[in-house]
């Protein structure tokens, strides 16, 4: 089924509306609001007002989580954005740097090791740090923030890194990102401390703001730079800066958080293409305000609900328990860059698996090259295109395998393009592949 689309959208429209994360749809005249929610966590009065709004302006479409932990409200009128943010606002919840040229929300893995310490606050420290700095960045600038020697916030395609280690101290990777030609980051540093991590940020930063490209969007990423100057003038590049930096000031002495072991994960709810309806959303927002629970967005469109006693979850959350981790981007049922129906073939797929055990397998569908699906680091992905059958331009995907999902530098590779009417089959015999 094709997206209707009246007139394409501006495309000189304004870099402000981007950074406060704001874009125009394939659909004249309507946009969608991004929401940055650092490191996933959402209090249920936060997540119930985006709820109310969704519900009065997104004409009736469902809320949409993304891989970066954000959320996006989709159908908004034009005229409504400007209302739509204040109302966010007054809920504590940030636009500013959900789009745009800048630093994007900064991710953390939402706690799958409780032996281990707690990130956040870090990442916390970070983000209020960085978001107060006036910044000329070429492009957007992407910060993970691994609780875990699992690397589950995806070092390796980030530009910039920072994973927990056993002993308190952090690996770094740096220069990493996907696209249409993606790679991997490379080792920084090992045993960086966590005061180190905010100066090394800033290092990491002045080197992007001052040396990216800035005539060529298409090679303005921080590992562009990298890879135009190479690797170890990259690492010498960004040291010499950090040692600078360091040294500047005295830099608060920031302490790693013990995890309280006594909350944990209760609950993991896999969301059909990223999304929840508004009826879902209230039940969740019910349940977590009356078990004291805590709501938060993991990197692989999911929500995960934390607390100190288990409790049952209605039928109707309960179903998203044990979906396989199908993860997508809109493609063209809203994006103006979508080629293919990522969500149609999502819900194909979804169903060809049932009943078939997916936990360690990732699938990420793409709807174009860009790859915003993550679909280049992913165990399959399915990266879309178009080609011309029989006179007429049609649906097809690239097939990419083998990648680890950004926890280390290994990227997928290609398999085969096929018509998008083949492709849940493909995937069904990838699957049983020896190799799979």
């Amino acid at each position: 089924m094709e997206s209707k689309q009246v007139n394409p959208p501006d495309p000189n429209y304004s870099c402000a509306e981007r950074i406060l994360g704001v874009y125009p749809q394939r659909q004249d005249g309507l946009f969608f609001q991004r929401i940055r929610i650092l490191g996933g966590r959402i209090s249920w009065v936060q997540w119930r007002k985006v709820i109310e709004i969704c519900g009065r302006y997104s004409q009736g479409s469902a809320i949409h989580i993304t891989t970066r932990q954000d959320i996006e409200l989709h159908n908004i009128a034009g005229a409504d954005i400007k209302v739509v943010q204040d109302e966010l606002a007054s809920a504590g919840l940030i636009t500013k740097g959900a789009g745009g040229d800048g630093i994007r929300n900064i991710t953390v893995c939402t706690g799958c090791n409780p032996e281990l310490a707690d990130i956040f606050d870090i990442a916390k420290f970070v983000n209020d740090y960085v978001a107060a700095l006036s910044l000329n960045l070429p492009r957007k600038f992407k910060i993970s923030f691994s609780g875990c020697i699992q690397n589950c916030a995806k070092p390796w395609i980030n530009d910039i890194g920072f994973v927990l280690q056993q002993d308190g101290f952090f690996t770094v990777i740096g220069g990493g990102s996907l696209g249409p030609r993606p790679a991997a980051g490379i080792l920084l540093y090992k045993d960086i401390a966590p005061k180190d991590i905010l100066p090394l940020c800033l290092a990491a930063l002045e080197l992007f703001e001052k040396e990216g490209d800035r005539e060529n969007r298409n090679r303005a990423r921080l590992r562009h730079l990298r890879e135009k100057i190479g690797n170890e003038k990259f690492k010498t590049e960004i040291a010499v800066r950090f040692a600078r930096i360091k040294s500047s000031q005295k830099w608060p002495d920031v302490s790693l958080k013990t995890n309280s072991h006594n909350i944990k994960l209760l609950h993991k709810l896999q969301l059909p293409n990223g999304n929840i309806n508004i009826k879902d959303a209230e039940i969740l927002s019910d349940v977590a305000e009356e078990q004291k629970a805590e709501i938060r967005i993991n990197l692989e469109q999911g929500i995960e609900l934390y607390g100190l006693k288990n409790f049952p979850l209605p039928d109707s959350l309960a179903k998203l328990k044990n979906l396989p981790v199908i993860i997508c981007c809109p493609g063209n049922s809203s994006c103006s860059k979508g080629l293919t129906n990522t969500w149609a073939l999502a819900d194909e797929i979804r169903k060809y698996l049932s009943g078939i055990d997916t936990r360690k397998l990732r699938i990420n569908i793409s709807g174009c090259p860009n790859g915003c699906g993550q679909s280049s680091a992913a165990n399959i992905g399915l990266i879309g295109m178009r080609r011309i059958r029989e006179g007429r331009s049609d649906e097809c995907y690239r097939i990419v395998t083998g990648g680890h999902n950004g926890t280390d530098d290994c990227l997928a590779k290609g398999v085969d393009v096929i018509f998008s009417e083949d492709t849940a089959t493909l995937v069904g015999d990838l699957l049983s592949s020896p190799t799979q």
